[in-house]
Formats: structure tokens, C-alpha cells, sequence
């Protein structure tokens, strides 16, 4: 009788063990594709003013997120990444007397995304499947390079020098299977558009490794 009873005792933390897992973790890591970083109005030679601004538009970016789940098919997440695109410079002149020379230097841009977001299932068929909306603040980091017969000036501007920050909205779609009982292995892309300029930012595609607990 004394077993039963203990039996019975446990059976309250055996039914919330086998429940479905509220909260997990993800890390991602892939490629993005930045709009901004092409958009610079560089001025080029001949001088008074040259100007070396635009990178490439394809970078990487990675990041970490933590989701809980509402409701079977739902779930609200939080989460940051982060973001670079860069373009190696190789530029020679002459000023005021001077030889300037730069040598596979590379330039950078850097993008801090903090977000807040909602995902659920498209449909019951397919519930691998799901959509994301979110909203997003960004800080970014920007080096530029100017050339003139005044000087030079290799400047990096950022929210602690120059206020530099922005919000807006992304969409998403993000597949993923479980590939054994605690680790889902997935693949996602997003795409992100500022409210605060009225353009696109970046889209990104990343694999996503996924701890559910």
C-alpha cells in the first residue's frame, strides 16, 4: 500500500516531464544581403573629394533567440543578431605632395538588431512550417573613408558618437524538424524594412539549431 501511495505522490511530476516543452533556444548563423550598405553617393576622382563608403552587399550574420510557447501552434519570441558587410579597399594617390596608399584595408558595416517577434504554423499539414512578424530596433556601426586635399578622414560613426539608430518591421518564414527528442535543426529567412527611413534593410537566410527545454 506504502508503494501505491508513493507512486501516486510522483505522478504530478511525471505528467509535467511529459509535457510539451514551453520555451526554447536557438542560435543561427548565415548570410545576409544589406541594402543600405550599397547606397552611399560616393564622390570618386578626380579630387577635390574622393569617397569610399559602399560595401559588399552580401555579409553574415548570426545571432540567438529565446521563444515560449503561448499555445500549441504559437509562440513569442525575443532575440538578437548580428550583422557585417565589408569591402576590402586598395586605393593609391598623390595629395598635396603626399603618396597615399591603402592596401587591402578593409571597411565595415555593422548591424545590431534587438527583436521582438510572433511565429506561428501556416497550417495544421504542414507544422513545420511557420510565419514570423516582428519589430526590431537597430543600432548600426558605419565606417567611411574620405580623401581630399585637406586631409583624410577614416571615420567609424556609431550610437555613442553619432546617435546612429533606427526601427522598423520584419516578416519571416522558418522550417524546422526535430532530429531527436530535446534539438530541431531548421532553415529561415527574413526580411527587414525600416519604418524610421521608409526603405529595406536586409534580408537574411540562416540555418537555425534549435534547444527545446
Amino acid at each position: 500500500m506504502k508503494y501505491l501511495i508513493f507512486l501516486l505522490s510522483l505522478s504530478p511530476f511525471v505528467a509535467i516531464a511529459q509535457k510539451k516543452s514551453k520555451f526554447s533556444f536557438e542560435i543561427n548563423y548565415g548570410l545576409n544581403g544589406n541594402f543600405f550598405v550599397r547606397s552611399y553617393q560616393e564622390q570618386a576622382p578626380p579630387f577635390p573629394v574622393t569617397e569610399i563608403s559602399n560595401k559588399n552587399f552580401i555579409g553574415t550574420v548570426g545571432g540567438i533567440e529565446l521563444k515560449y510557447n503561448v499555445t500549441k501552434r504559437a509562440s513569442w519570441g525575443f532575440g538578437y543578431a548580428k550583422s557585417s558587410n565589408q569591402k576590402a579597399i586598395n586605393y593609391t594617390s598623390n595629395v598635396n605632395g603626399v603618396v597615399l596608399s591603402i592596401n587591402d584595408f578593409d571597411i565595415k558595416h555593422v548591424n545590431h538588431f534587438y527583436q521582438l517577434f510572433y511565429e506561428r504554423e501556416i497550417t495544421k499539414k504542414l507544422p513545420a512550417l511557420k510565419s514570423q512578424i516582428g519589430l526590431f530596433y537597430l543600432r548600426p556601426q558605419q565606417q567611411e573613408v574620405s580623401i581630399s586635399r585637406n586631409g583624410f578622414l577614416f571615420e567609424q560613426r556609431n550610437f555613442k558618437n553619432s546617435y546612429l539608430e533606427e526601427g522598423g518591421i520584419f516578416l519571416g518564414l522558418h522550417y524546422s524538424k526535430k532530429i531527436d527528442t530535446k534539438f530541431e535543426l531548421g532553415i529561415r529567412s527574413r526580411i527587414y524594412y525600416l519604418i524610421s527611413t521608409n526603405s529595406l534593410e536586409a534580408v537574411t537566410f540562416t540555418p537555425t539549431l534549435t534547444y527545446l527545454f
